[in-house]
């Protein structure tokens, strides 16, 4: 079992193998320690302008897609208003040919702020970086084990409080 502080890399590339940049490996550690600080400012500095994020299993009336550095930002302020991320583990970082392209299986643990219950969920996420920065995630997991208690209920009403943009899945299938 590998934690955050001691992720399992896999493919021929070691830790050893280190490259003159920041390649997406590096930024997905750096990602993990800033939810868990849930200090966003620093965030901003590692998410490019027209980043995306993506998330195909995402459950009706939550976003399927969220488009630019602002709403991804504001949609990861939503979530960490609602739940404290506390630990990654079973984190294993499967590098690929490109050292701009990581794949990421965890488990994330963490607490819903309103009632103290504890939570943990499994994720798979696909990271695309270009100049240190993140380009696109594909974020992977189970709604069906999201905390209880009307989550997507308040996250959806966070995002509209901040402002956030988003396509829904109606939106997306249209736009398409």
């Amino acid at each position: 079992m590998s934690n955050l502080q001691d992720p399992q890399l896999t493919a021929s590339q070691t830790q050893s193998v280190q490259h003159d940049y920041i390649g997406a490996v590096e930024v997905l550690k750096q990602v993990f320690e800033i939810f868990q600080t849930g200090n966003l400012r620093a965030l901003t500095d590692l998410i490019a302008e027209d980043a995306v994020m993506e998330f195909p299993y995402a459950p009706p009336k939550r976003p399927r897609r969220v488009e630019g550095k602002d709403n991804i930002i504001k949609y990861n302020k939503a979530i960490l208003n609602i739940v404290k991320v506390s630990d990654f583990t079973d984190v294993e970082i499967h590098c690929t040919v490109d050292p701009d392209c990581a794949i990421v299986e965890m488990t994330g643990h963490g607490t819903v702020l309103a009632t103290g219950d504890t939570f943990s969920r499994r994720y798979i996420d696909v990271c695309r970086t270009e100049n240190g920065r993140i380009q696109f995630i594909r974020d992977y997991w189970n709604p069906q084990e999201s905390p209880k208690l009307n989550f997507f209920k308040k996250l959806k009403v966070a995002y509209h409080m901040m402002g956030a943009k988003f396509k829904s899945r109606r939106n997306a299938k249209s736009a398409g």
